[in-house]
């Protein structure tokens, strides 16, 4: 049958307000599944089990979040990258310390040369953001006599000369065009523009980038929170104080998210696009699935954590339609049938941008076809996070489906 997918990358606030649906009855705005970094609040989870809509929360990811700033002349990464601790940020944040060349900075920082008195431009994010939930989250968990338990969250009150950046692109964008300005974002779209990113100390006393914490740092961080206990169990409880920052170990990162699919457990209203929905979750989680999250700035989450995201998916309540089947292994007949997300089907678009080539020709073809065709569609809108990586299992799915297939976030 034909399928349309689609992901609006609008943010973690956004992705949750479009799926809670508070002005809306308790029911999505033509939504499929929501995405976001940061977990459903307590009071909403409440809010929608009270109002008779079972909801849950899939893992499937994790990333490093990071500060990164433009002080001229000093190295991305590595050996001499710009020091600070969390105390330091807070302060700079707060606009406790407002230059460059302030002592405790200079302290950490013995050969930084900076003009006088020269102002940090601060940035911060605008509207419901997971990242400045993650960052805020860390600063009060590493530094709580600096930053206060009030200044924690996804949309909080800056500083009247702090200045404002609208989405991970505005904010990466600002801090490169702005000399001695310093930010955070999710640590792959920082690296991905360039950016130069601060050396955190966490817990154990070490510092360190992102960078040189790698994918273990970032999933030492999930370990961790399991044996503490942190996370729950069944994916239909509440999520709320669910925390990856800050925890121990030597190389962990202390900014690290873990991003869901906020997912309603009764799909019987979504017809057959529940059967498409279940069969993407299936995938990105999969093997195949996970291990293209490094491409993308992520990780791909533990063992244990992906055992919550399987119970979410065997917990679905699912309406009679026809599920979708995957085709690793040549599979003689089987694999040719409607319904297979094959392995080894390819349209030409995908074999184009696999070799970097030009498939615009093929690719207008394709979308001709699909205007054309009655679609089934599926569509989500969450944190800008994993939008690359949902895309490209979107673009997976189109390719890889026998019928012509479109998917969106």
């Amino acid at each position: 049958p034909p399928v349309k997918m689609t992901y609006r990358a609008v943010g973690s606030g956004t992705g949750q307000h479009e799926f809670i649906g508070t002005n809306n009855g308790y029911m999505p705005y033509d939504q499929d599944f929501g995405s976001g970094d940061i977990p459903i609040g307590s009071s909403d989870y409440t809010a929608l089990n009270t109002a008779g809509h079972e909801i849950m929360h899939f893992p499937f990811q994790m990333g490093a979040m990071s500060i990164f700033h433009n002080v001229p002349g000093i190295p991305k990464s590595g050996a001499g990258a710009l020091k600070l601790t969390a105390c330091i940020i807070a302060k700079i944040f707060k606009r406790e310390i407002t230059t460059w060349d302030d002592a405790e900075i200079t302290t950490l920082n013995p050969g930084l040369t900076v003009p006088a008195g020269q102002n940090i431009e601060v940035f911060h994010r605008v509207k419901g953001s997971s990242t400045t939930a993650g960052v805020t989250t860390y600063l009060n968990k590493a530094c709580p006599s600096v930053w206060e338990a009030g200044l924690v969250g996804k949309l909080i009150t800056w500083p009247a000369d702090t200045n404002e950046a609208e989405g991970s692109g505005g904010m990466s964008a600002a801090i490169a065009s702005t000399p001695y300005a310093i930010g955070y974002i999710d640590s792959g779209h920082g690296h991905d523009d360039g950016l130069s990113e601060i050396s955190l100390e966490n817990l154990d006393g070490t510092s360190q980038t992102s960078l040189e914490a790698g994918p273990a740092g970032i999933g030492a961080a999930a370990s961790e929170a399991i044996t503490a206990g942190v996370m729950p169990s069944s994916p239909l409880d509440d999520f709320s104080a669910v925390s990856l920052h800050n925890m121990a170990g030597a190389t962990t990162w202390p900014i690290v998210a873990i991003s869901y699919v906020y997912l309603r457990k009764d799909l019987t209203p979504l017809g057959d696009r529940a059967c498409l929905l279940k069969a993407f979750l299936e995938y990105i989680i999969s093997d195949e699935g996970q291990a293209l999250l490094p491409a993308f700035g992520a990780v791909g989450v533990p063992a244990a954590v992906k055992t919550i995201a399987q119970t979410a998916i065997d917990s679905l309540v699912m309406p009679v339609c026809t599920a979708w089947t995957f085709e690793t292994d040549t599979d003689p007949g089987a694999g040719q049938a409607d319904h297979v997300i094959s392995e080894k089907r390819r349209d030409y678009a995908e074999y184009d941008r696999a070799n970097l080539l030009d498939g615009l020709t093929a690719l207008q073809s394709r979308v001709g076809l699909l205007e054309e065709a009655k679609l089934i569609r599926l569509d989500g809108s969450g944190t800008t996070n994993p939008s690359k990586f949902f895309w490209q299992v979107i673009s997976l799915f189109e390719a890889r489906a026998k019928p012509p297939v479109k998917m969106t976030y």
